[in-house]
């Protein structure tokens, strides 16, 4: 199917024909995992035929009421009468798969978690040195004001936090990425600063008036034209001229690509008042070690979801009554994974649906879901913790040809952070080309050789930079990040169609992509499914 094309969809009906015919996957085939010794709890992830589900009727009572709650059309779920015998089956255990569990489990409703990776939290994970001390590979930052609902999970986790200033509080320092080249970032000048004064507050109130209310879980109350040209764009028209230039590194260094192109609706979305106002240095925000605080949160809650890790979803056949996954397993003392299969109620995707993750979850298209999540791009980030000779108190940040572009994509470090004091590793972000492949061995490679022509202390300028061995790097990790529609397919309803979806084929969709890849819309991604559709 062609890109932009969503507009071209029934907005009524899910397809009733199989374009992709479900999987056979093997049930109990051996195959090799190279020599990886997990978890071996079972698991379940499978691809679903395309038949609409029809057996539960919509709580709405017609599509145009449906669509005006941003419900999918072909069912809602009525468990409070009928609950299910089978389990909601939840593909992903990061932070929109656990908070639906738990919502489901406080419902009284009985779900299961197939995870591929050795550990909960999704994006949400550190790296712990010899001293024990975390190192955020994923999330690391928030504030009370912009993230209500993570502040929830927090506090109920019991992890300790800090706080920290995401500026002025750290000497920074530019590279070139191609030479190793360093300086010192230069300060705003005293006219810089007076526009910064004045355009913040226009900013806020233009967010407030324009943005807030439709700032909802999905978009279900649309999405205005004037928000899905690019943020340059959007800033160029409504006048401002230091903003955009103050948060092109911020929005590129922290994973969400580049101005030119990433569409203002996410960068507004990013960029609240308070998150505006603490990248400009007005206040500060806390730090914390987000992957523990999923691991306390379910000891906490005492949740009685099964969790399955190292569990990956291979197959997904709707064509039946109820879905069925199939999934691979590590199978114990051995090198062979084992085949798995689970009968599920219904299905929460709960991780970036892009293209390439539901081919590799095996799912059975229906046309309509295609269309759809063939527009979903995502970003090639990676994350690293490095053991690196950066003092603490400095950092660095990738050059760029001028202040109103972000350094280079092509999958080298962007930005080095010492995030502790008591620690010699710091932690490093990379960035490649957008819904390009961009192996994890190269940008790896690329970490390597950039971050030795670096290794120094850049305040003195008599340092000679020592080479980065490959053990220095402790941690490394690549992240299909930021799961958005382009401008264009935002112009063309690609959230009202994604609403469309929910429920269709009994299957369900809650990640990132239903408002922002931070851990805040995450969490309301896997509330607000529950709440609408259970």
């Amino acid at each position: 199917m062609p890109k932009s094309s969503v507009h071209e969809q029934p907005p009524s009906q899910c397809s009733q024909t199989v374009p992709f015919p479900p999987c056979s996957c093997p049930v109990e085939a051996q195959y090799p995992s190279n020599g990886v010794e997990t978890a071996t709890s079972p698991s379940v992830s499978a691809p679903q035929s395309n038949h609409c589900q029809r057996t539960v009727q919509p709580k709405a009572s017609s599509p145009s009421k449906a669509d005006t709650q941003g419900r999918g059309p072909c069912m809602q779920l009525q468990y409070k009468l009928q609950p299910p015998k089978a389990p909601v089956c939840i593909i992903g255990a990061g932070p929109a798969g656990l908070t639906a569990a738990a919502r489901l489990e406080a419902k009284g409703i009985n779900s299961i978690i197939f995870e591929k990776q050795a550990t909960v939290g999704g994006k949400c994970q550190s790296y712990y040195d010899e001293e024990g001390i975390f190192h955020p590979l994923g999330a690391a930052f928030f504030s009370n004001a912009s993230y209500p609902e993570t502040l929830k999970v927090i506090d109920e986790s019991g992890v300790s936090i800090e706080e920290f200033a995401l500026a002025g509080a750290r000497a920074q320092f530019l590279f070139n990425i191609t030479t190793g080249a360093t300086g010192p970032v230069s300060a705003l000048s005293p006219q810089a600063l007076q526009l910064v004064a004045a355009e913040i507050p226009r900013y806020v109130r233009i967010w407030n008036r324009d943005f807030a209310p439709i700032s909802t879980t999905s978009y279900k109350k649309g999405v205005p034209d004037n928000l899905t040209v690019s943020g340059e764009e959007w800033f160029r028209t409504n006048n401002f001229t230091i903003l955009p230039q103050l948060l092109v590194n911020p929005l590129a260094l922290y994973g969400y690509g580049d101005i030119r192109v990433v569409p203002a609706l996410y960068i507004l979305q990013y960029f609240t008042p308070d998150i505006l106002t603490a990248f400009v240095g007005q206040h500060n925000v806390y730090y914390t070690d987000f992957n523990k605080i999923w691991v306390e949160w379910l000891k906490k809650k005492d949740c009685k979801v099964k969790i399955n890790l190292s569990h990956e979803v291979r197959c997904i056949d709707r064509s039946g009554k109820n879905p069925v996954v199939k999934y691979t397993a590590p199978k114990p003392y051995s090198s062979f994974y084992r085949w798995g299969k689970q009968e599920c109620d219904s299905l929460i995707f709960a991780f970036p649906p892009n293209i390439e993750n539901l081919e590799r979850a095996g799912l059975d298209f229906t046309e309509e879901e295609y269309e759809v999540f063939s527009e979903v791009d995502t970003h090639n980030y990676f994350s690293s913790a490095v053991e690196f000779a950066l003092p603490f108190g400095v950092s660095y940040i990738a050059n760029s040809s001028n202040s109103s572009v972000p350094p280079p994509d092509i999958g080298a470090p962007v930005a080095v952070l010492r995030l502790s004091a008591e620690s010699n590793v710091s932690t490093s972000w990379s960035w490649g080309p957008d819904d390009e492949f961009q192996s994890e061995a190269s940008a790896r490679d690329l970490l390597q050789t950039t971050i030795s022509k670096i290794n120094k202390d850049p305040r003195n300028l008599t340092a000679q930079a020592e080479h980065l061995s490959s053990d220095d790097i402790r941690a490394f990790r690549k992240w299909d990040y930021f799961p958005h529609f382009g401008s264009e397919a935002l112009k063309n309803g690609a959230y009202s169609y994604l609403n469309r979806l929910q429920g269709c084929n009994k299957s369900f969709w809650a990640s990132g992509l239903n408002g922002m890849e931070i851990v805040e819309w995450a969490i309301r991604a896997g509330q607000d499914v529950v709440d609408t559709y259970y």
